[in-house]
């Protein structure tokens, strides 16, 4: 609360309230010799009916329903003017035009004359001022007390209805403010409520994906141990029907065919080895590897050359003599593959 405001509020309820105030104690108009004054320039029945003649009344209303005050000061407004307003309604007062008597100091004239001549101009006092030496006492003024409580009253209800429309006017505005939030709210409970979902959706396809990988795993697991001993049980059925474990094979005893078995796998075959390993190198590995009999580095040297040499005739001479011998073996030990001719076996396997 501004505290400026309020008290220029303030001064104008006191101005406003004095005419009622002043109207009340004058016997609703009528008596005014022992009402109280407020200046020392005029009567109070002087100030009162040239207040509601001239409008000063009515600009007093005016600026206590000024915006700046309203509906900040409502509370403030209705204690000072509601008794105020009952009090006059609950009044009895003359009806019809009455002659008021009103009297003056004659001894104050002079501090009066002005006003009086202005109230006489604007024939608010019907004895009229004739001229300097016109100085009298009694005076009177032709109104209607019931028509000055209407006035009024009218100012005061004016007052109190602009004060209530404000407040009105606040109360609406806020229910409106309050109608925008709570469709701002209900909109957005709704989205909460399909992010919920939405989020509830999410959870619950996450824990059915959990549930379909774990049973997708077991499957997998028992699919892999059924395929597992289908080949077992499958190999076992074959060794029952004849076929030779591979425990069971003879190694190839002869050196030389064992080499040749070598170049016919394409363990022979430069282009596998490394760039710039030489002959004796290479025959020196699979000297190593052969795991037979023994054999002579010269002798592993010669057939490395022997068998990379495939256009030559002791090469043509050799495979011719041992070929077959070398493919009934490999048939013995692998009978499912088919093994052609004058193939390399690793070419053979890339078909």
């Amino acid at each position: 609360m501004d505290s400026k405001d309020f008290e220029r509020l303030g001064r104008l309820l006191d101005n406003l309230s004095w005419y009622v105030e002043t109207f009340i104690a004058s016997g609703m108009g009528l008596e005014w010799d022992t009402v109280p004054g407020r200046s020392y320039y005029a009567t109070p029945w002087m100030e009162f009916f040239k207040g509601i003649n001239d409008g000063s009344y009515h600009r007093l209303s005016e600026a206590i329903t000024d915006s700046e005050y309203m509906p900040r000061f409502r509370e403030e407004v209705n204690g000072r003017l509601a008794p105020l307003l009952a009090e006059l309604e609950a009044a009895t007062v003359e009806t019809g035009k009455r002659k008021i008597p009103v009297r003056i100091d004659v001894g104050k004239f002079r501090l009066y004359e002005t006003e009086l001549r202005q109230m006489s101009t604007d024939n608010i006092i019907f004895d009229l001022i004739q001229d300097d030496d016109d100085i009298r006492d009694a005076y009177y003024v032709e109104e209607s007390p019931a028509q000055i409580r209407s006035y009024l009253t009218h100012g005061i209800r004016y007052i109190l209805d602009q004060y209530n429309s404000a407040e009105l006017e606040r109360i609406r505005e806020l229910e409106n403010r309050l109608k925008e939030k709570d469709a701002e709210l209900g909109e957005k409970n709704i989205r909460l409520a399909l992010l919920q979902e939405k989020e509830e959706q999410s959870s619950k396809q996450l824990r059915d994906n959990q549930t379909t990988i774990t049973t997708l795993t077991m499957r997998n697991e028992l699919l892999e141990k059924a395929l597992s001993q289908y080949e077992e049980d499958e190999e076992a059925e074959d060794t029952k029907k004849g076929e030779i474990s591979l425990s069971d094979i003879v190694p190839i005893k002869d050196a030389n065919l064992r080499m040749y078995a070598l170049y016919k796998l394409g363990f022979l075959d430069r282009s596998i080895w490394r760039g710039g390993i030489t002959y004796e190198q290479e025959a020196k590995i699979l000297r190593k590897i052969l795991g037979g009999g023994p054999i002579k580095q010269d002798t592993a040297l010669r057939y490395c050359k022997l068998f990379n040499g495939s256009n030559s005739s002791d090469f043509v001479s050799f495979e011719m003599q041992h070929e077959d011998e070398l493919l009934k073996y490999l048939k013995h030990v692998c009978p499912k593959i088919d093994f052609k001719k004058g193939e390399l076996i690793n070419r053979i396997r890339k078909y």
